[in-house]
């Protein structure tokens, strides 16, 4: 598809968008963080680096919205993408660094994928001034690992004129014949290893004499009909956007999803080759290699619906056979399972689809297809089921290479709650997952899949960090699969947060599980903090204590020889840079490597001082936040702004746990209130609204008690510091935030100002469940009137101080429950009731804020609502012990 001629340049948009102070200006246009990518042999860094924002110009170009997808139909790619505009190559063991040429008509590039088993990796180029990507190889010359050798790049052929010039026009078009082919990463990356001992990647191309352009449309598609069946299933849905909503939609879908899949030889410049099972294309939603590498598992979009999206369509799951020729029967193909669209999973947050899912290749066998099977039907747990305690299990149908028929199902496990994940180890072993979300319980089992024995590992509530032992640490193997790392056949590693009452302290441990009591060694942990449980004269990785300020480390990986150890470094007022150590070393005083050395981006947050602070609400639940005092603070009562996410929980402990670390570097994200800091206000950030509801009870039938009392405690807390005036209050969130905002300011006088950034206000229109909410407004309709701010925009306008509320939304929001209608709708019922408030919508924006002038606009919308708090003589109001109102 071509995109239509640019006969001059369009007029500037950015006329009607204001910036804000210069000091918020820089705080807000940091440079962007460079992304890093490790060689499978973790011999080299790649370093990219992306530019900060993008201008308005790139999100308002065209896109289609199909299915819940978001893309560009002419560059067959998810709409919005940023490109890395250098490259450079860091050996990590010596620090030497090469600069990477691009390529000369690039725009930048995306999607690095190294090869699993050898340092080269692939990327895909943006063609400055046109709709495709051009596929590279990334290599070291010599094929050496010498970090003197230079790093040099190749094009990839993908089509018989790919060596054409590089300003050639797109009236070559997209397809084959002749023709450049173009990749489609509108499901994701368009390419994949086949394996570690081949080569080859596997790339998803339009077709071979594909036409460019969609079909035309109609000008009446007639009328969009859905139907419910008499004797029909339940089939609850959410508040999904972009769904299709008439064939014509279907068309278009079919038109931009068909590929072509071909066989490309990253080592060599011999032409692509067809995968015969896709030839003439078909609707490939994902694709993985077998271990083996001879196969691939492909599943495929076979059934449209209009209720959900692409990922939950109906489909055919096959195997392919990648070394047959396809000659005369387009190659061999087994089939897998054939899945109806799975428009009928229940509400309940531990309910799951009826039929087989999850499937994924064994990494430890040659080409056997695993996928689990709910027993009990795909119901929610708490819903009664009378065939046994197994409500899920996880089956292995093994494939015969020679006879190309898959085996009976054969069960590795059988669960009474509801499966999660499956990981295994190298010698064979599977670590399986199963949870239960009334009461946030998980479970991890050893599985050895030679015997059929399990082993329960633990059983615990996800909700308390304290006594987290930690995830499976997992590191590329044989045949470059992923699997948990061991050490021993009866030990594996695991790395967690470390979270504690001091705040979180990441750590590395190992696991031995020979004994009937499984016990764990901790090899590494993050430095303690200065002011905590250190001997000064102690080594900690190798600094002593009297030499540095506080740090967080967090580990990165382990590599190959299960000694040495890349963690990242940060402080307060050092961003996170990353070291390599040797777990052999630590207390022996030996050196460390630093790898990187990135400096700070935005200095005007210099001198900030950040506290993770502690305070308890009136029904004894602890509280925590993280609390931002202004450089040069005099101690003096300053304005202060509260921001934050409330969380449900089912265990008031687990609630009151500390999470974080203050000892983090302080940085401000476009959608952090830390910002304001540098402007001389109190921040509070992140404090702890949660909500619980113990036992039978519901979070949110008690929500709006609880999101005040935790107000109020923060409110109170800062005030008795000395450091918050209690008269210039201000309160603000995104998202779930926004929605909280809103009820603050409709059931307290504590703040004279609010900030609600892509909100919903109206749970009427979510009713399908919401957040952590998993029962419909028919189970629970009181909780779902109760919790929509727009039903209290009434009492809002009787507080004894009235709030001012800043709305801003973008227009193009594509996240479940938020509309942009949330706000419109909430601004009339302000407005209706005389309420001061102000309703910005952000052209093009969706959910989450990309473009500079949006970026900076909100920022001075923001500065702007909040100027009248900065001058203590301007506002009045009562102080935060009277500012509630039954």
């Amino acid at each position: 598809m071509t995109p239509p001629p640019m006969t001059q340049t369009p007029p500037s948009s950015s006329s009607s968008y204001r910036e804000p102070s210069e000091v918020l200006k820089r705080l807000f246009l940091p440079p962007k963080d460079p992304s890093l990518t490790l060689s499978s042999d973790y011999g080299w860094l790649a370093i990219a680096q992306e530019p900060p924002l993008p201008s308005i110009d790139l999100l308002a170009k065209k896109e289609e919205k199909l299915a819940g997808l978001r893309f560009d139909p002419y560059l067959l790619a998810p709409s919005r993408l940023d490109y890395a505009s250098s490259l450079a190559m860091q050996h990590v063991s010596t620090g030497a660094k090469q600069a990477v040429e691009l390529p000369k008509n690039s725009e930048g590039i995306r999607y690095l994928r190294f090869h699993p088993s050898k340092s080269y990796f692939v990327f895909a180029s943006k063609v400055r001034n046109a709709p495709r990507f051009e596929l590279y190889v990334c290599e070291l010359n010599d094929d050496t690992d010498d970090c003197d050798g230079r790093w040099s790049i190749r094009k990839l052929p993908l089509g018989l004129y790919d060596d054409v010039d590089d300003d050639v026009g797109e009236e070559n078009g997209n397809g084959g014949n002749g023709r450049r082919r173009k990749m489609n990463f509108v499901l994701g990356c368009s390419y994949q290893f086949v394996g570690d001992d081949s080569d080859d990647l596997l790339v998803r191309v339009v077709p071979d004499v594909w036409p460019d352009d969609p079909p035309i449309e109609p000008t009446s598609v007639g009328p969009s009909i859905q139907e419910v069946s008499k004797g029909a299933r339940k089939a609850p849905g959410r508040t999904y956007q972009d769904l299709l909503k008439n064939e014509y939609d279907a068309a278009k879908l079919r038109h931009y999803l068909t590929v072509e899949v071909l066989r490309v030889d990253a080592t060599s410049s011999r032409p692509a080759r067809s995968v015969p099972q896709c030839a003439g294309g078909r609707l490939v939603q994902d694709l993985q290699s077998s271990p083996c590498g001879r196969f691939a598992l492909a599943q495929m979009t076979a059934e449209f619906s209009y209720s959900v999206p692409i990922g939950r369509f109906g489909k055919d799951v096959e195997i392919w056979d990648l070394e047959s020729d396809g000659e005369g029967d387009g190659g061999a193909v087994v089939g897998v399972a054939t899945l109806p669209v799975d428009d009928e999973i229940p509400l309940s947050y531990d309910a799951c689809s009826r039929h087989p899912r999850k499937f994924h290749f064994h990494p430890c066998l040659d080409h056997a297809v695993v996928y689990a099977v709910a027993t009990d039907g795909g119901i929610g747990l708490n819903e009664r089921f009378d065939g046994g305690e197994e409500r899920d299990a996880v089956y292995c149908r093994a494939l015969d290479a020679g006879t190309m028929a898959l085996g009976d199902p054969t069960k590795l496990i059988g669960l009474e709650w509801r499966y999660s994940d499956l990981d295994y180890t190298e010698s064979g072993l599977g670590i399986v997952e199963e949870y239960r979300w009334s009461d946030r319980m998980e479970r991890k089992w050893i599985l050895d899949n030679a015997t059929g024995m399990k082993r329960l590992l633990w059983e615990r509530s996800w909700e308390d960090r304290y006594t987290a032992p930690g995830r499976p640490l997992m590191r590329r193997g044989s045949r470059g699969q992923f699997f948990v790392v061991q050490p021993t056949k009866t030990s594996m590693y695991l790395q967690g947060a470390g979270a504690s009452p001091l705040g979180d302290r990441p750590f590395l441990d190992l696991l031995d599980f020979s004994m009937e009591k499984a016990r764990t060694t901790r090899l590494w942990r993050s430095a303690a903090p200065l002011d905590g449980e250190l001997d000064p004269s102690k080594e900690v990785n190798g600094v002593l204590p009297t030499e540095r300020e506080d740090i967080y480390e967090s580990l990165v990986c382990l590599l190959k020889d299960n000694d040495s150890i890349m963690i990242s470094r940060e402080s307060k007022t050092t961003p996170q840079n990353y070291f390599l150590l040797k777990l052999s070393d630590l207390g022996k005083n030996k050196s460390e490597l630093q790898i990187t050395d990135f400096k700070h981006p935005q200095p005007d947050l210099l001198g900030i001082t950040k506290e993770l602070v502690q305070y308890t609400r009136d029904d004894g639940v602890q509280l925590t936040a993280n609390l931002y005092l202004p450089v040069d603070y005099d101690g003096t009562a300053r304005p202060t702004l509260f921001w934050a996410y409330p969380r449900e929980f089912k265990d008031a402990e687990a609630a009151g746990q500390v999470k974080g670390s203050k000892h983090r570097f302080v940085s401000a994200h476009w959608a952090s209130p830390i910002h304001w800091a540098a402007k001389g206000w109190v921040i509070m950030d992140d404090f702890s609204l949660p909500v619980i509801g113990e036992g039978d009870a519901q979070p949110n039938d008690t929500f709006i008690e609880q999101l005040v009392s935790g107000a109020t405690a923060a409110v109170k807390f800062v005030t008795a510091r000395g450091v918050c005036d209690p008269r210039r209050c201000a309160v603000g969130g995104h998202s779930y935030g926004s929605f909280m905002t809103a009820h603050l300011l409709s059931h307290t006088s504590l703040f004279a100002a609010g900030i609600g950034r892509s909100g919903a206000f109206n749970r009427t229109l979510t009713p399908m469940s919401f957040q952590s909410e998993e029962r419909s407004i028919w189970e629970a309709p009181d909780t779902y009137i109760t919790m929509s701010p727009l039903m209290h925009v009434k009492k809002y306008s009787l507080q004894e101080r009235v709030g001012k509320m800043l709305l801003i939304h973008g227009a193009a929001d594509e996240n479940d429950g938020t509309f942009p209608m949330q706000s419109e709708r909430y601004f009339a019922a302000l407005k209706a009731f005389g309420i001061e408030s102000r309703l910005v919508i952000l052209p093009h924006e969706r959910h989450s804020y990309r473009a500079r002038e949006s970026i900076l606009h909100m920022a001075w919308e923001q500065e702007e609502w909040l100027k009248f708090l900065e001058h203590d003589d301007e506002t009045g109001g009562m102080g935060a012990a009277d500012g509630i109102r039954d």
